[in-house]
């Protein structure tokens, strides 16, 4: 009815007709569409059909407003749009400071830190250093620390601090000498006196030097409990129970400047006890015991996110 019976002529029955059904219309689309076939150059019904998304609202300013008129109408939506911490804003301040100052409002009404932070993570350094915005990236990576979901908190920084540039996490955890207690991280030998005892092998992409002691003590570093190498030497990229319980290298493995997980030591907190990563894995899929014999300590029992963990860690390796 509204297309079939459209005319120019400014007081007809039909424009009656449409103004009157276009209040009882619940589509705010076709609202829209009544009221700017019955528009006499005032599109002010449609421009603030709250219905109707930002895009199509500012593409009907582009078209039918003059310029003054659409910039006008453009800074009044933006005010709007802070005010009310509508996401879809961002459409008109970018991530700029207005931006912030609009998922500040959002964060302050939904309490969501997680979208704001995700939004941030693609902003610029400038940005990025604001208070506010290290504000909801503190609290959300707090949630994912309560929740303990820590690989999703390791994947977040990893992003954001590639939005810093030149920007890296400091050191937060370290391991030290059972003996001397002094950090063997490789971030700080060097620094002292004395250089480490390194195990040098033929220089081939798959053989690298190994620090197999300590760099402050020359004590020997711990071995793993299942292939019983030293920490610094790889675990084979293989599980233990493969051939005679002998490390081995699976075919077609890439080389890569990272260590594999398979490589990292893990143990007890409890009895100090463990090795590499996967063959610690494996033997935890059949034991919940301590592999080294002598000790009873239940090490699977002992971790309150270990059952739930176990399945997800085998699958990174």
């Amino acid at each position: 009815m509204a297309l079939s019976g459209y005319t120019e002529e400014k007081k007809t029955l039909w424009r009656e007709m449409c103004r009157e059904l276009k209040t009882q219309l619940s589509s705010p689309y076709l609202r829209a569409m009544f009221a700017f076939l019955i528009a006499d150059d005032n599109y002010d019904e449609v421009l603030y059909e709250a219905g109707i998304a930002i895009q199509d609202r500012v593409a009907i300013a582009c078209i039918y407003l003059s310029d003054i008129k659409m910039m006008d109408y453009i800074e009044k939506l933006t005010a709007k749009m802070i005010e009310v911490g509508n996401l879809d804003g961002i459409l008109l301040t970018g991530l700029t400071k207005e931006g912030v100052e609009l998922l500040q409002m959002y964060v302050d009404l939904a309490g969501d830190v997680q979208t704001a932070s995700f939004v941030m993570a693609e902003a610029s350094p400038e940005l990025m250093k604001d208070g506010r915005v290290k504000e909801w990236v503190d609290s959300y990576r707090d949630l994912l620390d309560m929740w303990r979901l820590w690989h999703q908190r390791a994947l977040f920084d990893i992003h954001w601090f590639r939005g810093e540039s030149g920007s890296r996490p400091s050191q937060q955890v370290s391991v030290s000498c059972n003996f001397c207690g002094k950090s063997i991280s490789t971030s700080v030998q060097g620094r002292g006196p004395r250089r480490p005892f390194i195990h040098y092998t033929a220089r081939t992409p798959a053989t690298k030097s190994k620090v197999t002691c300590c760099p402050g003590c020359r004590k020997p570093l711990p071995r793993c409990a299942l292939c019983l190498m030293h920490m610094g030497t790889a675990s084979g990229m293989g599980s233990y129970k493969a051939l005679g319980n002998k490390p081995t290298v699976s075919a077609g493995v890439k080389e890569s400047k990272q260590v594999h997980f398979a490589n990292w030591f893990t143990w007890c907190q409890s009895c100090r006890h463990g090795g590499h990563a996967n063959h610690v894995t494996d033997w935890f899929r059949e034991h919940t015991e301590c592999p080294v014999t002598g000790c009873t300590c239940r090490c699977m029992t002992l971790d309150s996110v270990g059952k739930t963990t176990t399945d997800s860690l085998a699958q990174i390796l």
